[in-house]
């Protein structure tokens, strides 16, 4: 029997002694997490008693570590030691055992009965968990083991766990002779000697690696900077002209940028030479002559990393794209000076605005018309509409807010101070009545607009977690609202806090006084189209 086998063996009888040690520690320190909140004489003793079986289970688990370790255990005496060291084992645990049966007792006994009735399946696992102990380390000093099979005849090991320890056995045993890659690549070999480059290109074929050959460093460098994909170089130092070490440093920005490895396999191994290529690029060395399966293990490694760090590349690359969309898609939705403080990670973003103006837009009759349209006409023709609302607004300088449904709000003076707020928000109106008025009619239908725009302070800010939206609020902007539920088809409907900002830019007409909801009688005016 190998000496694997017996060290894998051993390791199967601590480990199933263990497993009732570590019942017994893992259930009493559940016992007294449960303890942490009582506090009376009573509960006292009886944490001191669980305390007792916890500490005990401790020692007995260093006694199991201590009596079969590895190093005590020769090839040639193997069982015959099991046998001596499970006796010294039963000899030193035999007063902790029954120490801690009979504190166990003792908790059982003087616990609470209300903590008993609750936790009674844990204490019957400690009690059970002792006494299995107790029975195996019996077994083990009452029998004279011969081998593995008298292990199980025993009942120290199950069959399954014997097979178990066999197969792992076996398979660590196992060095196959064709060592296959997890990584097939493209593999440079630059060497002088065609010898040494016909050994490898046999034995990393047989891999199933594609292997290209190079006689000199300058035939090496060709092929880094040619449209051929290497993935890793087995790289000579010794060699005429151009050293493997200079190829190192000449062309370590490419191999860096391309996350091409490089392993030295070189008959030279002094400190120094190894010490200078690994600080020059390489990332491993290997000495002939070459053992192959140590160099096709630290090629599998080399190949590993490269491709991790080829993935991570992909993904960065990957991350920043979908950036740059998020990036645009949070400019399409809010203002860029908005978005930029987002960025910022300025999660509440909320402004007083002292004096801007508000403009709401509403295409008139666009239900009726919505009912005998369908919805792929319908969604065309308010897209046609905003979309060249949006580029007038670009135009004049003021700021869209939103849309609902088919009504267009848009402010100006908010992002940023602005004095000619007001007449700018009107020239924009303007611009809007006369592209409305000039689109051709949908069917029957002729679009016209009702527009209202009022002055004043508000609040700026955006809300939402996954959809957000920039948004103003306060009477300025339920005034303008209301300017343009009260307005007349083709005109422009604004309060006299507006008009006195206009400064005689546009001709006004006074409305009778009006009475609006919320505000009482208003003078207004009227800029028609």
């Amino acid at each position: 029997m190998g000496s694997r086998l017996n060290s894998l063996l051993l390791s199967k009888i601590r480990h199933n002694l263990k497993t009732f040690v570590n019942i017994i520690c893992g259930f009493s320190e559940l016992l007294l997490e449960e303890l942490d909140d009582v506090g009376n004489e009573t509960i006292e003793t009886f944490s001191s008693n669980l305390s007792c079986v916890n500490s005990n289970g401790r020692k007995l688990s260093t006694l199991i570590d201590q009596s079969f370790p590895q190093s005590s255990f020769s090839k040639k005496d193997f069982f015959l030691e099991v046998t001596a060291q499970s006796k010294l084992l039963t000899k030193n645990s035999r007063g902790l055992i029954k120490a801690s049966l009979d504190e166990l007792i003792a908790c059982k006994t003087g616990s609470p009965v209300s903590f008993y009735n609750v936790h009674q399946d844990d204490f019957f696992r400690i009690e059970k968990a002792i006494n299995g102990l107790h029975q195996n380390l019996n077994v083990l000093v009452k029998c004279v083991f011969e081998s593995s099979t008298s292990l199980v005849d025993a009942g120290v090991l199950s069959q399954d766990d014997l097979n178990l320890v066999i197969q792992l056995s076996e398979s660590l045993r196992e060095t196959p002779d064709a060592l296959k890659t997890d990584f097939p690549s493209s593999v440079l070999v630059v060497d002088d000697n065609m010898s040494n480059t016909e050994y490898l290109k046999r034995k990393l074929n047989a891999s199933g690696h594609q292997v290209f050959a190079a006689e000199s460093a300058f035939d090496a460098e060709a092929m880094i900077y040619s449209k051929i994909e290497v993935d890793l170089i087995l790289l000579d130092i010794l060699m005429p002209d151009v050293s493997g070490y200079e190829f190192l440093q000449r062309n370590q920005d490419i191999l860096q940028s391309k996350n091409i490895p490089v392993i030295i396999v070189s008959s030279l191994d002094e400190q120094d030479t190894v010490y200078r290529c690994l600080e020059a690029g390489a990332q491993d060395f290997v000495t002939k002559p070459i053992n192959f399966m140590i160099l096709a293990a630290r090629i599998n490694a080399a190949l590993e990393r490269k491709h991790l760090l080829d993935k991570e590349e992909d993904y960065v690359l990957s991350i920043e794209e979908e950036k740059e969309k998020n990036e645009k898609l949070l400019l399409n939705i809010l203002p860029p000076t908005i978005a930029e403080r987002m960025k910022q990670n300025e999660h509440t973003i909320a402004d007083t605005v002292e004096n801007c103006t508000i403009l709401f837009a509403d295409i008139v009759g666009f239900t009726p018309m919505s009912q005998s349209l369908g919805a792929a006409r319908i969604v065309n023709t308010l897209n046609s509409i905003f979309t060249k609302f949006d580029e007038f607004c670009e135009e004049f300088e003021v700021e869209k807010i939103k849309t609902i449904g088919d009504a267009y709000m848009l402010a100006s003076g908010v992002l940023r101070s602005d004095p000619n707020h007001a007449v700018k928000t009107v020239r924009m109106a303007v611009r809007m009545l006369s592209f409305v008025k000039d689109h051709p009619k949908i069917d029957a239908f002729k679009l016209s607009l009702r527009i209202g725009i009022h002055s004043g302070p508000v609040i700026a800010g955006v809300i939402g977690k996954k959809k957000f939206i920039y948004d103003l609020w306060g009477d300025t902007v339920n005034t303008a609202a209301r300017m343009e539920s009260h307005g007349i088809p083709d005109c422009i409907h604004l309060t006299k806090e507006t008009a006195l900002l206009l400064s005689g830019t546009f001709n006004l007409t006074k409305r009778p006084a009006l009475q609006i909801k919320g505000k009482g009688e208003m003078d207004t005016f009227l800029i028609v189209s």
